[in-house]
């Protein structure tokens, strides 16, 4: 797990950091059975610091928490966030660590052991199936295999899931966002389904909506004049919000560009200052702002 958050990462800790979407998640992966004896009235989202610092280092996580049913003790139920393209069967020892990491930490804040629901969103290309601690060790006897902690995770594998199961979800906004991580890392899929993914996006916070918006068309890798044709068919209020997020990202992206050009000519050492404002249209303040910050850097 990289210890940068990923553009995967940030974008499902924004939405899943809004209290009903992560409950709508819960009750869309979450097995009928967990989740009847949940008193999700109760969810809470818990602070990053419930981690430990050496977990915090490789782990990017979600923690909320609720009571069980009936008001008798509380649980702990964690996204716990893997963005592969490809298959990792280690993922059982990282799901293993952040279980211990969570109870140990715990015990360190005096608190009584709870409880922890780990959730393992996957949405890569490759098939993954799940798999135990156990299925790592090889011909192990039954007098070595008791020695093989033994816990289960909720694996919600995207990729297996239909597009139409996705949209049938009753928080549209989830369905879009779950749609969007799906197919990015299809990309040829991708353009077929962002209509459909930013018609779902509906009403919500304009935070969260822009949030999709981008991450949506950050994965396509589209041009600006593909975006502006798959916007035509949208209903009004959506396409503005796409249009003006557009253009902040489009502006972003030339004002990066820009400053790429600038460092390039600086780094050969063959024009003066003014030379190189002159040729990039830029002013000569501009210039000399990126030369010092290089020599400081």
């Amino acid at each position: 797990m990289a210890e940068h958050p990923s553009k995967h990462d940030t974008f499902l800790r924004t939405i899943m950091g809004n209290r009903q979407i992560a409950l709508d998640y819960f009750h869309a992966c979450l097995p009928p059975n967990v989740l009847e004896k949940l008193d999700f009235s109760t969810l809470r989202q818990l602070p990053d610091t419930y981690v430990s610092k050496e977990l915090q280092k490789s782990i990017s996580d979600i923690v909320y928490a609720c009571k069980r049913a009936g008001g008798v003790g509380e649980i702990k139920i964690s996204l716990l966030i893997e963005h592969k393209s490809y298959v990792d069967k280690y993922t059982p020892i990282q799901i293993g660590s952040y279980i211990f990491s969570g109870l140990l930490k715990q015990i360190a804040d005096r608190e009584k052991p709870s409880l922890i629901i780990p959730i393992l969103l996957y949405h890569g290309k490759a098939q993954w199936e799940y798999k135990t601690l156990s299925s790592l060790f090889d011909g192990l006897e039954p007098e070595f295999s008791r020695f093989v902690p033994d816990y289960h995770y909720v694996f919600n594998n995207l990729g297996a899931i239909p597009d139409e199961q996705i949209q049938e979800l009753h928080n549209k906004f989830l369905a879009a966002s779950l749609l969007a991580m799906k197919h990015s890392v299809l990309k040829d899929s991708l353009t077929d389904v962002i209509p459909t993914i930013l018609k779902l996006a509906g009403e919500i916070d304009k935070n969260l909506q822009t949030s999709l918006i981008v991450y949506t068309f950050v994965n396509s890798e589209l041009s600006e004049q593909q975006i502006i044709e798959l916007t035509t068919s949208l209903p009004t209020q959506i396409r503005a919000t796409v249009m003006s997020t557009l253009d902040v990202f489009v502006e972003k992206g030339r004002k990066q560009k820009t400053e790429n050009a600038v460092r390039n000519l600086i780094k050969q050492s063959l024009l003066t200052d003014e030379q190189i404002a002159s040729a990039l249209e830029v002013t000569v303040k501009y210039v000399a702002d990126i030369r010092r910050q290089g020599t400081e850097a």
